[in-house]
C-alpha cells in the first residue's frame, strides 16, 4: 500500500498497535483455494480491542451471544496474566476480524487486557475465511447451536439441508437437530448463564416450550417476566454447578410452557413484603383464591422468630374462644 495514499476512517498506528515482523512472529496458512498467506503477529492494546478488533458470526462460527462473564471463567481466570495461544485475524478497513479466537477476544474485553493476534493483510474472500476458521479452531468445540447458526447462514444463501450435509460432511440428521438448536431464540437462551452446557435434548425442549408459548399468543419476554424470581432464584444459587443449573431452568421453562395449554384457573398472585439488595433473600405472600401462604429466605434466625411469635399472636388473638 502507498505511504501517500489518504486513509479514509480510524487509523491504527504503530503505537497503537505493536506489529512485530519477522519470522519468528509469523506464520504461511495455506487457505482453502490453495493460495498461502503469511500471518503477522500483533498486539492490540487493552483499550482498543473493543473498538480494534471485530467478530463475523457465520464466518467466525461462535454465538457471540453465548458469550457470557460465567462462559468465559476459564479464560479470563489466566488471560490478564498471560494468552497461550494468539488470535487469528484479517484486516480490512483498518480493523480485525477475529477469524479464530473470539472468546479470548471476549475475555479480553471483559479483564480490560491486551490480545496478541496473527493477522493477514490480504484480502480473503468469504469462503477462504470461513474455511481457514474452521479449520485452526483452538478454543472450545462448537456445540451443537453454533453449529445450526453457521449451517443457518448456508441455508438462506439457497441450499437445501442434503445440499448443506454434503458440503459440509455431516448427516442430514445433524444438519436437522443443528437447524433446530439454532431455531431456538436468543432471548430465551439469554437467561442461561453458560449456554455451552446446553445439549441437544435441552434445545429440544426449549424449542417445543416457545413453540407452545407461540401458540397460546404470549411471547418469549412476557414469560421470562412472569418466572423472574424463579430465573433469579436457580442463577444464584452459589454452591449449584452450572449443569445444574441449566437443568432447573430448562424444567422451569417446560413446566410453565405445559401449564400454558391447562385449562385456566385461578393464578397464584405473588406479593413482595420487603424489597433486598441480595437477590437470593426475598419474603413475599402467595395468594390462589382463598388459600395464602408467606415465603422467607435467608433471614436471620432471630428475624424468623419475631415472625413466628407474631403469627401466633396474631392466630390467638382472632381464633382462640
Amino acid at each position: 500500500m502507498s505511504r501517500n495514499r489518504k486513509t479514509i476512517g480510524r487509523t491504527f498506528t504503530p503505537s497503537t498497535f505493536s506489529h512485530i515482523a519477522n519470522n519468528e512472529n509469523s506464520q504461511i496458512f495455506t487457505l482453502s483455494s490453495g493460495s498461502k498467506v503469511e500471518f503477522t503477529l500483533v498486539t492490540v492494546p487493552a483499550e482498543e480491542v473493543e473498538i480494534g478488533t471485530f467478530v463475523v458470526q457465520e464466518v467466525n462460527g461462535r454465538d457471540q451471544a453465548a458469550l457470557t462473564p460465567e462462559s468465559l471463567k476459564d479464560i479470563t481466570r489466566t488471560l490478564p496474566m498471560q494468552q497461550f495461544f494468539p488470535a487469528i485475524g484479517v484486516r480490512r478497513n483498518n480493523k480485525i476480524e477475529i477469524l479464530d479466537g473470539s472468546r479470548r477476544r471476549a475475555a479480553a474485553i471483559l479483564c480490560h487486557t491486551k490480545l496478541t493476534v496473527l493477522v493477514t493483510e490480504e484480502a480473503l474472500s468469504v469462503d477462504d475465511a470461513r474455511n481457514l476458521a474452521k479449520d485452526i479452531q483452538t478454543a472450545r468445540e462448537h456445540n451443537i447451536r453454533e453449529v445450526g447458526l453457521r449451517l443457518l447462514a448456508l441455508k438462506n444463501s439457497g441450499l437445501s439441508q442434503k445440499e448443506i450435509a454434503e458440503s459440509e460432511h455431516l448427516s442430514q440428521a445433524k444438519v436437522t437437530r443443528a437447524l433446530q438448536a439454532a431455531a431456538v431464540s436468543g432471548e430465551m437462551l439469554s437467561v442461561f448463564p453458560v449456554q455451552s452446557e446446553l445439549s441437544y435434548q435441552d434445545y429440544k425442549a426449549l424449542y417445543s416450550a416457545e413453540a407452545l408459548i407461540h401458540a397460546q399468543g404470549e411471547t418469549v419476554s412476557e414469560i421470562i417476566t412472569q418466572l423472574k424470581e424463579d430465573i433469579d432464584a436457580i442463577r444464584h444459587q452459589a454452591q449449584a454447578a452450572e449443569d445444574e443449573i441449566k437443568d432447573k431452568l430448562v424444567a422451569l421453562f417446560r413446566q410453565k410452557s405445559a401449564s400454558l395449554t391447562q385449562p385456566k384457573g385461578e393464578e397464584t398472585v405473588v406479593t413482595s413484603l420487603w424489597r433486598f439488595e441480595d437477590k437470593n433473600r426475598f419474603a413475599r405472600k402467595k395468594s390462589k383464591g382463598r388459600m395464602f401462604s408467606y415465603e422467607f429466605n435467608r433471614l436471620p434466625t432471630e428475624l424468623q422468630v419475631e415472625i413466628d411469635n407474631a403469627v401466633q399472636q396474631v392466630l390467638e388473638k382472632h381464633l382462640t374462644k
